[in-house]
């Protein structure tokens, strides 16, 4: 659960931080991540970090389809 915790405060301190940074942070603590479009997914958090002009400007929940 710690570990959960700790991807869940990396993937917070990526707002305000250019696309390229949050890449690397999430690489460098062993997040997978899926670029696409204007968005980052996180799976394991389903989460998506918000890109405008390469910066991050949200985090939002999403929900698997069933």
């Amino acid at each position: 659960m710690q570990h959960l915790t700790q991807q869940r405060q990396i993937i917070e301190d990526c707002l305000g931080h250019s696309r390229h940074s949050c890449l690397l942070a999430l690489s460098q603590a062993g997040v997978n991540s899926i670029a696409f479009g204007h968005w980052l997914a996180v799976p394991s958090q389903q989460l998506l970090l918000v890109f405008r002009h390469q910066q991050c400007v949200a985090i939002e929940g999403y929900q698997l389809a069933a």
